[in-house]
């Protein structure tokens, strides 16, 4: 990719702890959404044979059905302030746009009309995509001179790929969403980018296996593009498909080996995949590129506190803590390490901002319940921390163990034996625990 294409990709995005380099689609949003209302009658006013939507493109299909090459625009009015948004209101600067696109059209033998509430569109037979950006530049040009005003184009051209003749305007569609993060004024033909930002746009939306598809496509015009290959990794990662999210971000590494998002993220696969050796080898590196990363170093402490290293833990996870003090997650592991290194009193601060930050923490209302029991605390206190855990997550075994465990010790006999049956059912080892309680019961009953 160019320097200018990797700046499209200026911020660092997450999804379910996977890294990738994201585009700005609110910038497309607020851009689109500026429409030009009553710009359909102001051109209708100029041209009343105005060929407009479906309508538009079928009759160009048929007209270039024969062709073997041609290739289409898309051109937006930029509405750059106030003053420019009330002109073309009045559909001033838009009949000024159609002008020079006719004038094109008629000197190219091309074929032109309107998309929608803004956007003119026009066909160029036998114009390959460098030609047309060449009668773009001149259009854009023309209009400076005559108006002061810019505009955006999006370019495609046919053959492209084994996309259809239909498919072309769409492409066209996806270059100026392309070429609106150049600035007013700009000018971009379709290519692996455009399919970037718009796989971008339907990740956002949710439609993972459409963005899926986009990316595989973009692949096919841009092989070595390493922010294409990342993102189709972390499609496949939030799909749980393990197997291609690694092939994906294994290229990305054989194309660029410090490239610490898909370091990382193939890391994440091997830890989702219970290779934590693996995956602790590659966070390390990653987190030695970029130590700015709150990801890295949030699920490297993860990590070496599940393998039992709470000193190197604590190391990752307090500056995950700096890097995003806001992140409740990293204070419950916070909290967790600290009560591994047999730190009472910073594990009780640690999972009290876990539950400030995040209510709905279950995980560490369990665990500060306990160490409120071990440090003496009011019953009720502990009780209610516990209650809410289970509450909030009844399937979970330890919360209901733990919880169980508490009664006993308050001598709630009744109450102990439900949760720990209860933690015994679901899947927590609690035999002992059950036998223990019920001799109590016997005893007591005798």
């Amino acid at each position: 990719m160019t320097d200018q294409n990797n700046a499209l990709f200026h911020s660092r995005g997450s999804a379910r702890h996977f890294l990738f380099s994201k585009t700005d689609t609110g910038r497309l949003e607020t851009v689109s959404g500026k429409k030009i209302e009553d710009a359909g009658k102001a051109l209708h006013s100029t041209y009343p044979d105005l060929l407009v939507g479906q309508d538009f493109m079928d009759h160009a299909l048929r007209t270039l059905e024969s062709e073997a090459r041609f290739s289409a625009v898309v051109i937006r009015l930029d509405l750059n302030g106030p003053e420019e948004e009330t002109a073309a209101a009045e559909g001033g600067g838009l009949v000024a746009v159609a002008r020079i696109l006719d004038g094109v059209c008629r000197d190219q033998n091309g074929i032109w009309g309107a998309l929608e509430s803004g956007l003119l569109a026009g066909y160029f037979p036998a114009k390959s995509g460098p030609q047309t950006t060449e009668l773009s530049r001149r259009m854009q040009s023309d209009l400076a001179e005559k108006t002061h005003q810019t505009v955006s184009i999006g370019i495609a051209e046919f053959p492209t790929l084994t996309y259809h003749q239909s498919d072309i305007l769409q492409n066209a569609v996806k270059a100026l969403d392309h070429a609106t993060f150049f600035g007013p004024g700009s000018a971009v033909v379709f290519d692996g980018v455009s399919l970037n930002i718009s796989g971008d746009k339907l990740y956002e939306k949710g439609e993972i296996q459409g963005a899926i598809d986009e990316l595989k496509t973009a692949l096919e015009l841009d092989p070595d593009n390493v922010n294409v290959h990342n993102s189709l990794g972390v499609c496949f990662g939030i799909l749980g498909e393990y197997k291609p999210a690694a092939e994906a971000f294994t290229k990305v590494i054989s194309i660029e080996p410090e490239e610490y998002m898909a370091l990382y993220n193939l890391g994440l696969v091997y830890m989702l995949t219970d290779k934590r050796d693996q995956a602790l080898e590659l966070f390390l590196k990653a987190d030695k590129i970029n130590g700015e990363a709150y990801e890295i170093a949030f699920q490297t402490g993860k990590l070496y506190l599940e393998l039992g290293d709470s000193e190197k833990a604590l190391l990752y996870l307090e500056r995950a803590a700096v890097l995003e003090p806001e992140a409740g997650a990293v204070y419950r592991y916070l909290g967790d390490c600290r009560a591994a290194a047999n730190m009472p009193q910073q594990a009780v601060a640690a999972y009290r901002k876990a539950i400030k930050l995040n209510p709905q923490d279950a995980a560490s209302m369990s665990a500060l319940g306990c160490l409120y029991e071990d440090q003496g605390e009011n019953s009720e206190i502990t009780l209610m921390f516990c209650r809410e855990s289970v509450a909030l997550a009844p399937d979970n075994a330890l919360f209901r163990y733990r919880l169980g465990r508490l009664y006993f010790n308050q001598h709630q006999l009744d109450d102990a034996l439900s949760e720990l049956k209860q933690a015994q059912k679901l899947g927590y080892d609690a035999a002992d625990d059950i036998a223990q309680v019920e001799d109590r019961m016997e005893k007591k009953g005798s």
